[in-house]
């Protein structure tokens, strides 16, 4: 059963009714995650967590003290204020915490979708046969998995603030294998006549068709085409590496010293915005129940950012941005939905153009070698492909890439259209230069 705003107010209220001193702020999360799990062409898992949680934060004289629950009875809340009081008082010296703010107005999210929610296995067995029946025409196998989530997020303060926000998506991920090859795709919806499970499934199945006996390319540097889920991944480092402004304050960030420089190409704009209207996955507001705003952090390749909490915000005497993690913390503020305003090209457009190049689905085993820079490493993985004379000639063996993320996008050609990945909208990248700098075993 779905907590509504009415019952997660009264719950929160209550939690707050046993702090005694000190301000408090009180944060619920109800989760609901079914599941069904596919491999070798069967339904093998059907599975349901659900859970309720309550984080409570209390701040006494400059130090913060946090306890959980999932018991809303008296004695549980009241045994949570207790239990979060002594670890404040254990708390030694100052912890610089910003002040709880009262109430707020929220922009409306629709990011919910009962039908999506409430999703019975039946219907989720009904995508996976219509994904294992292309693949048994191919002759290979599927593993992955169908799930539909639900999420429901409180917060309350003792100065009077409340937000609440519900969220749900349909996922379908599919793997297809013929021996020690595969290929992958993967769709993220709101609603679930919006996924189309026999195109992901036909999409994986043909990756993996056409990476049989892949061949080995030398380590070097290349043209990649990057699909959308490959080109979350520097958007995903350099957002929580580079984009908050405490990196910037502490000198460890891309943009530090540079704010208002051409750091970019010309191509180059990306925001955090909650409210565009492909991001799946978004809030109305963040951690500390601040309204979220859309902020530019490159525009036309200029250093624009960062995205602020209330601690940075004091800090560079500006407003908080809306970005902010549950205080206190040691990462700081975080954009939670990257846009990479895109082009108008198609991905077959940029195969075209290529006259010799790789194709990426995705990367995976993703490091950074160099934060500040920054550096990341990582090898791709379930479809990759060499691109020769505008076509795919045929797969390649996964490769190890070591890749300066703001030499990335200063090197990108082409952009195609935008699309969902979750928290994020990414187009398609054609991108040069890009450094491959070892063979995986596959």
């Amino acid at each position: 059963m779905m907590i509504d705003k009415n019952q997660a107010q009264e719950i929160c209220k209550k939690a707050l009714s046993f702090v005694k001193e000190g301000q408090a702020e009180v944060n619920m999360v109800q989760t609901v995650a079914p599941l069904t799990r596919i491999a070798n062409n069967t339904i093998h898992q059907n599975v349901e967590t659900s859970d309720i949680s309550l984080s409570l934060r209390l701040d006494i004289d400059g130090r913060s003290g946090r306890a959980a629950t999932n018991q809303f009875d008296d004695e549980s809340l009241k045994r949570a204020a207790g239990q979060a009081t002594e670890a404040a008082r254990a708390i030694t010296g100052q912890q610089e915490l910003p002040p709880l703010m009262g109430p707020q107005k929220y922009k409306d999210i629709q990011s919910f979708d009962q039908s999506t929610a409430l999703m019975e296995p039946e219907q989720r067995a009904e995508m996976v046969l219509k994904a294992v029946n292309l693949a048994k025409q191919e002759k290979v196998e599927l593993a992955g998995l169908v799930s539909n989530l639900l999420y429901v997020n409180a917060l309350a303060n003792s100065n009077g603030l409340f937000a609440y926000h519900r969220m749900s998506q349909l996922t379908m991920e599919i793997t297809a294998r013929s021996g020690i090859t595969a290929g992958r795709h993967a769709k993220t919806v709101r609603k679930a006549d919006q996924l189309d499970p026999e195109k992901v499934a036909s999409i994986a199945i043909q990756k993996c068709l056409g990476g049989l006996n892949a061949k080995s390319l030398e380590p070097g540097e290349y043209t990649v085409i990057l699909e959308p889920e490959a080109v979350t991944t520097p958007l995903m480092f350099l957002s929580y590496l580079s984009f908050g402004a405490q990196a910037v304050q502490e000198n460890l960030s891309c943009l530090s010293g540079k704010l208002g420089q051409k750091l970019m190409g010309d191509n180059i704009t990306i925001t955090d915005d909650a409210y565009h209207p492909l991001a799946i996955w978004a809030e109305p507001f963040d951690s500390e129940g601040m309204p979220k705003k859309k902020v530019t952090l490159i525009e036309k390749g200029v250093a624009k950012g960062p995205v602020y909490d209330l601690k940075t915000a004091a800090k560079d005497q500006t407003e908080t941005t809306g970005h902010g993690l549950p205080q206190p913390n040691t990462w700081g503020p975080m954009p939670r939905n990257i846009i990479l305003e895109g082009g108008s090209s198609t991905l077959e457009d940029m195969i075209k153009s290529t006259q010799r190049g790789v194709l990426v689905t995705r990367f995976w085993y993703n490091r950074v070698v160099d934060r500040k820079i920054p550096i990341i490493t990582g090898m791709t993985r379930d479809g990759t492909f060499l691109i020769e004379d505008g076509k795919i000639s045929c797969g390649v063996k996964n490769m190890r890439y070591n890749q300066d993320l703001v030499e990335f996008f200063n090197n990108v050609e082409t952009l195609g259209l935008p699309e969902s990945q979750e928290n994020m909208v990414v187009p398609p990248l054609k991108v040069n230069n890009f450094h491959f700098t070892g063979l995986t075993e596959q």
